[in-house]
């Protein structure tokens, strides 16, 4: 995973690699759970971890055959952009 942030106006940039491997594991599904569950009411979402961990799979079997996957591509009007690829 590569998450590539740069601000114009400050003329900053932060890019980190993740190994997909780690981003995209069993055990992240797991602390994904267990963060969603603290953080929001039952009520209004509920995932299991089965149903994380399949989505973790799909996402690992998704970059095996088809490469690089931009997930998230912004760019403001200011300049600024944020992008997460796998």
């Amino acid at each position: 995973m590569h998450i590539k942030i740069k601000a114009k106006d400050e003329n900053k940039h932060i890019n980190i690699l993740l190994p997909t491997s780690l981003v995209c594991s069993n055990l992240t599904a797991i602390i994904a759970h267990k963060a969603i569950t603290s953080k929001v009411e039952k009520e209004k979402f509920s995932i299991s971890r089965k149903d994380l961990a399949r989505i973790m799979w799909m996402l690992r079997s998704l970059k095996k055959k088809y490469g690089k996957l931009e997930l998230v591509d912004i760019e403001s009007a200011d300049g600024d952009i944020v992008k997460i690829s796998l």
